[in-house]
This record gives structure tokens, C-alpha cells and sequence, in this order.
């Protein structure tokens, strides 16, 4: 039976078992925070729970919500105190938002290592005052890249978001990270994954493809732009007029057609007043802002979809360990399940016949959404587009450059 935990900050019990629920729609998500939002019918009780609570736990799911947003309204011509109490939030990863990695910090070596010495440093255990409580850092291994090499980064952080940043340097290496609790130390573990291989190209992992001629695909959608595609970048930086420092970085492939832009990074200085920087590494700042402008001018090849809804119905409105097997007999709209046939992250085949064409796209969303005794699991595969929040951040580092 799906059970909902209020949990303090220790990830001790504030409240529950809560099993009578209006509903509960659980979202967790690979390139994102996920978010949760549980309705319940009025009580004074509950509420005063929820108001002094941190998170919700669900069981059969690995994730925490962090309370964030808790309302009540009453039903009209109800008599007092009755109604619907909504308690939402997103994910416990949110918790890095909540930190900011000085400008100027240096990270180079093995990305999964600088990961996790900067974590260390502004949320965990070397962090200080500024730690989180709770949040501590496992290790997690090295990722590889298509030639079986340890994935580097060599780049210096401008005073980013925590949170920001993990999730732009991570998914250029196609992982993510997650935060874990453990409830026999209540702690909050950190670490970076990358979901399993499970295209036909692989031999270690049972296949997962979606197919729209196996009715396993709800929603599909294609997209090319390359309305906004640059590859060339003219980087400007302290200085004026000759004696501006500038420089050019080319990232295009072969006999690519030349689109150029030109960014203005007079903002990022080689001194703070008390010391300087080598040429070499104030060369490898500004090229570091070029990347970045660029990126947000990427080239866009996009399937996006949803894949056919799982429904089942269990008599105990359960979801244990075997919650993706449903009862002999029982129809369900879909042949795979999450959890079972693929997870979070994982790395499945689309194959589409209008298009007559396929590809290897991520799971990048799972949504849990439990009403009654009825459980729907929807998985999300690739991409939106346009991705909001980076038009929006686009958008605004734009706006800076022309007001100066």
C-alpha cells in the first residue's frame, strides 16, 4: 500500500503513516528537479504536521520531496475547517539551489571528482558554516566517454548557483546527480549517475524501445532549428580599444558554414586588485564565457515524446516492491513499466514509422501519479523545446550585453 511520511529535517517521523490521500502526483526527473504535489482532505492535525515538517516520503520511491508551498481552501458552502489541504515542493536536490560557488573557483581533473569537491565545499562536510544540514557526499565513479576515457573539465566558475552548475557540466557528460537519503544515519547523500545503455547497440542490459507501431508511444514530437546556430565566437575582454583583449574561438565542424558572434566579457577581469592572473589562465576564462554563449546558440535536433501511459488497479491500492507487476488479468495500456523494463536516465530506443527514422534518446522524466487504488507511471523521453528556463538565462545574458 502507498504510504506518505511527513519527515523532519534529521529525516526522522514527524507524521504518518497517511494511506487516505486524494491524490499525489510524484515527478522526478533525470536533467531536472523533480517536484511532488500531495492533496489531502482537511485536518487540523495534518496541517500543523505539515507546517512543521521538511520533507515527504513515499514509499517504493527513492527520491524525497521537500516541502516547499502548503495551502488550504474551503469547500464552498462547507461548514468551517472543511476542505483540501495541498502540500508541494520539488525534489530534495533543490536544496543546492540554495548555494552559490564563489566567482573565480578554479575546477580541473576528473569532472566527477571537481563534482564532488565543490559540493563538498559549498552544501557538505568542508563547507562550514554554509553547510547543509544533512548533506554529505558519496563517491561515486568516474564517468567515461565513447572511448572509454575518465570525462575532464577544465574551467573556472563566474559565481554560479550550485544546483546551476551541477546540472550544465553533468549533462554535457549525459548524467546526472540525485540526493539519496539514508535513514539509518539521516543523512543526505549526494551522487552522480548516468542511467544504463539499453539500446539494441549493447549486449549488459535487457532492450528497452518505444515504437509507435507498438502503440508504446502517446505523444511525438521532431524538431530541426537552426535559426539561432552560431559556432564562432569573437571574444572581448579587459581592455579598450587597441589594447582590448581579444580573442576567437572556431567550433565548427569541417567545411561548416561560418556564423559568427561576438561577446562582450569586459566584466571578467584578470585582477581582483590583490592578485593577477596568468595570461594562459585568463585566456582559459574568457574562451570559458565563449563556450558558454555559444552553447546557448546550439544547432537544435530534437525528439521529445511521452511514452504510453501504464495504468493498473490493485486492490490494496499498492505499490511495493513488485508495484510494476500488476495482477494476472489486469489491462494496462503499455507492455514496459518503469522500474521493471527501464529507470530513470536510462537510454532506450525510439523508433518512429511515420518518420521512418530512429534514435537513442534518455528517460528524462518519470511522473507517479496515484488516485485511489489506480496508479499511472508516465515516462518522458528527450527533450521540450525551447527549454524555457535557458531562453529565459539566454535571454538575459543578452540584455546585460547591451545595456553596457
Amino acid at each position: 500500500m502507498t504510504e506518505v511520511y511527513f519527515l523532519n529535517r534529521d529525516l526522522s517521523i514527524a507524521g504518518g503513516p497517511i494511506d487516505s490521500f486524494i491524490s499525489l502526483v510524484f515527478r522526478e526527473a533525470y536533467y531536472d528537479c523533480g517536484d511532488f504535489t500531495l492533496v489531502l482532505n482537511m485536518e487540523q492535525a495534518l496541517f500543523e504536521t505539515a507546517l512543521g515538517a521538511s520533507f515527504i516520503r513515499v514509499t517504493g520511491r527513492r527520491g524525497l520531496g521537500r516541502i516547499e508551498r502548503i495551502s488550504f481552501r474551503e469547500d464552498d458552502g462547507a461548514s468551517s475547517g472543511i476542505g483540501r489541504l495541498t502540500i508541494s515542493g520539488r525534489m530534495a536536490e533543490s536544496l543546492l539551489g540554495d548555494r552559490v560557488i564563489p566567482r573565480g573557483t578554479m575546477v580541473s581533473g576528473d569532472l566527477v571528482r571537481c563534482v564532488e569537491k565543490l559540493v563538498s565545499e559549498n552544501a557538505g562536510e568542508l563547507a562550514g558554516v554554509r553547510s547543509i544540514a544533512g548533506v554529505t557526499v558519496g563517491q561515486s565513479p568516474s564517468l567515461l566517454d565513447g572511448q572509454g576515457d575518465v570525462i575532464k573539465i577544465d574551467d573556472q566558475v563566474s559565481g554560479q548557483p550550485l544546483d546551476e552548475w551541477l546540472r550544465e557540466v553533468l549533462s554535457k557528460a549525459d548524467a546526472g546527480y540525485r540526493i539519496t537519503p539514508d535513514y539509518g544515519t539521516g543523512k543526505l547523500v549526494f551522487s552522480v549517475y548516468r542511467g544504463l545503455d539499453r539500446t539494441k547497440a549493447q549486449t549488459e542490459n535487457s532492450y528497452a524501445i518505444f515504437s509507435t507501431s507498438f502503440s508504446s508511444i502517446g505523444k511525438l514530437e521532431f524538431l530541426c532549428d537552426r535559426s539561432d546556430y552560431k559556432n564562432f565566437a569573437y571574444i572581448a575582454g579587459e581592455g579598450v580599444g587597441e589594447q582590448r583583449v581579444m580573442l576567437t574561438l572556431d567550433l565548427r565542424a569541417g567545411d561548416e558554414e561560418l556564423r559568427e558572434i561576438y561577446v562582450d566579457a569586459r566584466d571578467l577581469q584578470s585582477t581582483d586588485g590583490e592578485e593577477t592572473m596568468s595570461e594562459e589562465a585568463y585566456g582559459v576564462l574568457l574562451l570559458s564565457r565563449g563556450r558558454q554563449r555559444l552553447a546557448s546558440h546550439e544547432s537544435i535536433v530534437r525528439l521529445s515524446g511521452v511514452a504510453a501511459p501504464y495504468v493498473y488497479f490493485s486492490e490494496n491500492g499498492g505499490n511495493d516492491s513488485t508495484h510494476c507487476l500488476p495482477p494476472i488479468g489486469t489491462e494496462t495500456t503499455s507492455s514496459m513499466c518503469a522500474d521493471v523494463h527501464y529507470a530513470l536516465g536510462d537510454k532506450c530506443e525510439i523508433v518512429s514509422e511515420s518518420l521512418g527514422m530512429s534514435w537513442t534518446e534518455r528517460i528524462t522524466e518519470i511522473t507517479y501519479i496515484y488516485e485511489g487504488t489506480a496508479v499511472q507511471i508516465q515516462p518522458y523521453f528527450g527533450t521540450a523545446y525551447p527549454d524555457l528556463r535557458r531562453y529565459i538565462k539566454k535571454c538575459a545574458d543578452e540584455s546585460k550585453t547591451i545595456n553596457r
